[in-house]
């Protein structure tokens, strides 16, 4: 009897734990699957019904066309469906999650009709791989607190109030609580993007289209932090809205496609990432649109923005806002395809605009930020601001058996007859590093744009070891397109080892006009290799066969070069570093331009206009100091035996000083030499140094030189550059016009190559300037004088404490720069043993 008991209360022990189990089987399944529960919130509260796999939402609280739903929880499951059965004539359904659940979406939500769709939940919402859309309207996913309407009420995820507050007004607006911490997440396989060669347009190959809303509509995901893990955005013509709100208030405004968003009310924003190569594509035959706005944005792993216009109307823009940075970095697993925001057209309807506004952007691993037509529509401007910097950096990731020579860069090019955009930037601190590039170019018949940079500081440098591109800021043209002129704004540039600013033609267009304006100084110098030199140059070039294959040029380019405009304080040619305008083709060189305080070109570093069959061009120079160390200036023409004649070269300057083998050449061959005219107050030149306008088989050019030269004979060293900028005025207070004197030397082609070559004329001082031709026929000139001072041959020079420069008759070696002494001023010792220089800053 005892043991029957126990059995009978060991299975009731058993039997009551199984049904405990079942009831929490049964409770957790209804959790997990019945993931869509209402509320009791709205006075017309929301019903759920099963059929099968789908959920269907019926009921909820009509106010107009605007249509509430309140829900403690909302998921739905892969395979799943939530389906709005709204009526027809519903225009918005706006649905909240008041419980404490993250909204999980893995399936499909669908609704009737027209109407937009809002989406609330403050807990955060997540898209798996397998979420879909299928509404006619707008959607708009936000993990803001409520949603504002245009009477002032609200409709909040934590109701404190009831229903009576819901309204027939618009919505106007997503109110963000301070700290808010509800993030979004798209997840997904990444995009199948085709690798090119950058002379097609992008092609998108997927096999699912992710979130996807109707063309021209809008899908807006508004979180506190967004994160799109190879998730795909497709909104076709339409508009892709990404922001990221800490706190504040985002303003909505409707439209005939769907809504429109600012974030001036925004006091703090959070981040946004895409990755996993992630996609945002607003491609389609209308104005699609993409905005971004977040404090960090980062696209890695190859991630891309894309519209691609495939209609005949103007597209849309691609904006982005990071109150912080915006960094684009990584590749695909294969490394074939980089991170990269980009607008195109391929029709006739004009490429979409590219804007960035940041404190910092940086590029890396091969990113690319570029508007491109590759139709006889014009492309896209691109347009950045970055208020702390810009990089464009290495690439650390592509794969060297496909995209290997893939370099950061930030473009507008045209790849047909339309023309290209133009690249604007703004920044404090440019630097661009291992082949990174700035650039408008045409690769078609269309016309290249304008390329223009203001920042404070640039810095170009180098190229990647094993690669062939350098650092750049260029606009080219390799084909019967026209390049586009270049401009640069800056306190200081610096061109280093390879560092190239160019702009560049390869077959029968024409390169560019470069305009450089620098503050403080420019820097060219040095070489990436043996022959990749540090340069500044507009030209026409022969490109490598391999180059000439890929893009169908021709073996001999016919385009003319462009122009140069250099003005700075200071120039520093040197370590091979080069200025020039050069055209390798049938064409002519351009005219270079330079106004500078100080230049120095020393190390193999040149100044030069040259042409291999042209007329070598202009080389115009206006500067207080000129120093050459084993430097040159040349408008050498006709390298090639031809019969171009050699450019002119004119300079301006209070000292010139032509030292250790350096040369001021305008030869030519075939052609007649070049003319030089040389201003100079005072003019040092080392034996081995020369200045010819020669032609080895046609005329000789003439060389002019009007100054006061200083025999090298006895100097022990020639005077080379200044620690500071000379100030040149006056040199006896109060007496300058006593010293108003000129030297003038004529009679010889050419200037002594030889301490005892001195030209065969007495050199005389006389008040009123004469000027003389130099040419191979005279043989002596005769020079005026008012008076009979006996002149001592200046051997050196002083500097006084206002920076007038100051040619002695006895040098100072230990203070070649030193303050000259009361007694040189004197009236008397004047004209005796000084020529002062007038010429002010």
């Amino acid at each position: 009897m005892h043991q029957t008991k126990l059995k009978i209360e060991r299975w009731k022990t058993i039997s009551w734990l199984f049904n405990a189990g079942t009831l929490y089987y049964i409770f957790f399944s209804i959790s997990t699957t019945a993931q869509i529960v209402p509320d009791t919130t709205l006075t017309n509260n929301s019903r759920v019904t099963n059929q099968g796999s789908t959920n269907i939402i019926n009921g909820g609280t009509r106010a107009g066309t605007n249509l509430f739903h309140s829900f403690k929880d909302f998921s739905v499951s892969n395979g799943n469906t939530a389906f709005f059965n709204n009526a027809g004539d519903v225009q918005n359904i706006i649905s909240r999650v008041t419980g404490k659940s993250v909204s999980n979406i893995n399936g499909l939500i669908r609704a009737n009709g027209t109407a937009n769709l809002f989406l609330l939940n403050p807990n955060g919402i997540i898209f798996g791989s397998n979420a879909q859309l299928n509404i006619g309207g707008s959607f708009v996913a936000t993990t803001a607190n409520s949603i504002k309407f245009a009477d002032g009420k609200q409709f909040f995820a934590q109701p404190n109030h009831q229903e009576a507050l819901l309204t027939i007004s618009a919505p106007t607006g997503l109110a963000f609580r301070d700290n808010s911490t509800g993030t979004i997440q798209i997840l997904g396989g990444g995009h199948q993007i085709t690798p090119n060669a950058g002379l097609s347009p992008t092609i998108v190959n997927n096999n699912s289209t992710g979130l996807l809303v109707q063309p021209g509509k809008t899908l807006a995901l508004i979180g506190s932090n967004v994160n799109v893990e190879g998730g795909i955005i497709t909104t076709p013509g339409g508009q892709s809205e990404l922001g990221s709100v800490g706190s504040g208030f985002v303003d909505l405004k409707s439209n005939n496609q769907g809504w429109t968003f600012d974030y001036e009310g925004v006091r703090k924003f959070e981040d946004i990432q895409l990755s996993k190569q992630a996609l945002i594509n607003a491609s389609g035959t209308g104005a699609g649109t993409i905005q971004v706005h977040g404090n960090n944005v980062y696209l890695t792993d190859g991630s891309t923005m894309l519209i691609q216009n495939l209609g005949e109307t103007s597209s849309g823009n691609i904006n982005i806002n990071a109150s912080r940075s915006l960094v684009l970095e990584g590749t695909s697993p294969d490394g074939n395809v980089s991170s990269s925001i980009l607008t195109e057209t391929v029709n006739t309807g004009k490429g979409g605009d590219l804007k960035v506004f940041t404190q910092r952007l940086t590029l890396q691993d091969g990113a690319r930020v570029g508007a491109g037509t590759y139709s006889n529509a014009s492309g896209g401007n691109v347009t950045i601001n970055a208020s702390d910097s810009v990089q464009l950096l290495e690439n650390r990731l592509a794969n060297p058996f496909r995209r290997g020579d893939t370099i950061s860069l930030i473009s507008a090019a045209t790849f047909a007859s339309g023309q290209a955009g133009s690249v604007q930037m703004s920044t404090d601190q440019l630097r661009i590093t291992d082949g990174g590039t700035v650039a408008s170019s045409s690769f078609g018949t269309g016309n290249g744009n304008n390329v223009i940079v203001n920042a404070d500081s640039i810095e170009i440098t180098g190229i990647k070891p094993g690669r062939s591109a350098p650092s750049t800021i260029a606009a080219t043209a390799f084909n019967a397109g026209n390049a586009g002129s270049l401009t640069i704004n800056t306190s200081q540039l610096r061109l280093k080892n390879g560092g190239v600013v160019n702009s560049v033609a390869f077959a029968t267009g024409n390169a560019g006009s470069i305009n450089i304006y620098a503050e403080n100084f420019i820097e060219v110098s040095g070489k990436a290799n043996s022959f990749q030199p540090s340069f500044i140059s507009s030209s026409v070039n022969v490109a490598n066969e391999t180059v000439r294959k890929i893009f169908g040029l021709p073996l001999i380019p016919t385009g003319s070069a462009g122009n140069i405009t250099i003005d700075t304080p200071f120039l520093n040619v040197n370590q091979g570093g080069l200025i020039s305008v050069a055209n390798e083709g049938l064409g002519d060189a351009g005219r270079l331009e330079i106004k500078s305080n100080t230049i120095n070109i020393t190390n193999n570093g040149g100044v030069t206009a040259t042409t291999t069959v042209g007329q070598g061009g202009d080389i115009n120079i206006t500067s207080n100091n000129i120093f050459l160390r084993n430097g040159i200036i040349s408008t050498t023409a006709g390298q090639q035996d031809t019969d171009g004649d050699g450019g002119n070269i004119n300079i301006n300057t209070n000292i010139l000083v032509l030292a250790e083998n350096s040369s001021i050449t305008a030869n030519a061959f075939k052609g007649r030499g070049g003319n030089i005219l040389i201003n100079a107050r005072g003019l040092f030149f080392s034996p081995n140094s020369q200045i010819t306008a020669s032609s080895q088989f046609g005329l000789n050019g003439d060389v002019q030189i009007n100054g006061f030269y200083v025999d090298p004979n006895g100097i022990e060293s020639v005077p080379f550059g200044l620690a500071e900028t000379p100030k040149v005025a006056s040199v006896c207070q109060g007496q300058s016009d006593v010293a108003r004197s000129e030297f003038v030397m004529t009679g010889v082609d050419r200037l002594p190559l030889a301490p005892n070559d001195v030209p065969p004329i007495k050199p005389t001082w006389q008040d009123n300037f004469v000027s003389g031709q130099v040419n191979n026929n005279s043989e002596e000139a005769t020079v005026q004088t008012n008076q009979a001072t006996q002149i001592v041959e200046a051997q050196g020079w002083v500097q006084d404490s206002y920076g007038n420069v100051t040619l002695t008759a006895e040098a100072n070696s230990a203070t070649p720069y030193a303050v000259s002494s009361a007694s040189l001023c004197s009236e008397e010792n004047v004209l005796k043993n000084t020529l002062t220089t007038h010429a002010q800053q």
